[in-house]
C-alpha cells in the first residue's frame, strides 16, 4: 500500500516523470476488476493499435466524447494491441488521448473476440457487456451508444 501511495504522490509532483513511464500491460482479472470496481458508470472500451489508420480516425472521435463527458458517470479505457510500448508512449502524446491506455495482454482480446480493429466495447452502469464489436464508430453513433446507456 505505501509504495502504491508513494507512486501516487510521485506522480503529482512530478508528472513529466510519470508520463516517461511505458503503459502497463493489462490482464483479464484486472479489467474485471475495474469494471466490477466502477460499476455506476458507463465503461468504454477502445482496442485500437498504432498502425491502424481507422483507429487513428477514431480516437480523436473517442477523445471527444471523453471531454464532453468528462465529469458524468462513464469511464473511457484505451487497449492497445500493439506489441512495443515505445511506439504507444509518442502514439498517446501525438494523438492526445487524455484517457487511460494500458497494452491489452492476449487473454483480453480473446475474451472480447478481437479478430479486427478498432474494436469497442461498452458496459452499462450495473456492470453488463452490452456491445463488444469491431468498426469504426462515427462521433453521432459513439454519442448515441453513451447516451442511451447512461439513461439506463
Amino acid at each position: 500500500m505505501k509504495k502504491i501511495l508513494f507512486l501516487f504522490i510521485a506522480g503529482l509532483l512530478m508528472p513529466c516523470a510519470a508520463l516517461a513511464l511505458p503503459p502497463a500491460r493489462l490482464d483479464l482479472t484486472t479489467l474485471m476488476d475495474v469494471v466490477a470496481q466502477n460499476k455506476g458508470k458507463v465503461i468504454a472500451i477502445n482496442f485500437f493499435a498504432t498502425w491502424c489508420p481507422p483507429c487513428r480516425a477514431e480516437i480523436p472521435e473517442l477523445s471527444r466524447a471523453a471531454d464532453e463527458y468528462g465529469g458524468k458517470n462513464i469511464m473511457f479505457i484505451g487497449l492497445s494491441v500493439d506489441e512495443d510500448p515505445d511506439l504507444l508512449e509518442s502514439f498517446i502524446k501525438n494523438m492526445g488521448i487524455r484517457y487511460p491506455v494500458y497494452m491489452a495482454g492476449r487473454d483480453i482480446t480473446k475474451a472480447y473476440r478481437v479478430n479486427g480493429i478498432p474494436h469497442n466495447a461498452f458496459y452499462s452502469k450495473n456492470g453488463l457487456l452490452m456491445i463488444s464489436e469491431s468498426g469504426v464508430l462515427d462521433y453521432a453513433t459513439l454519442k448515441l451508444v453513451i447516451d442511451k446507456l447512461l439513461e439506463r
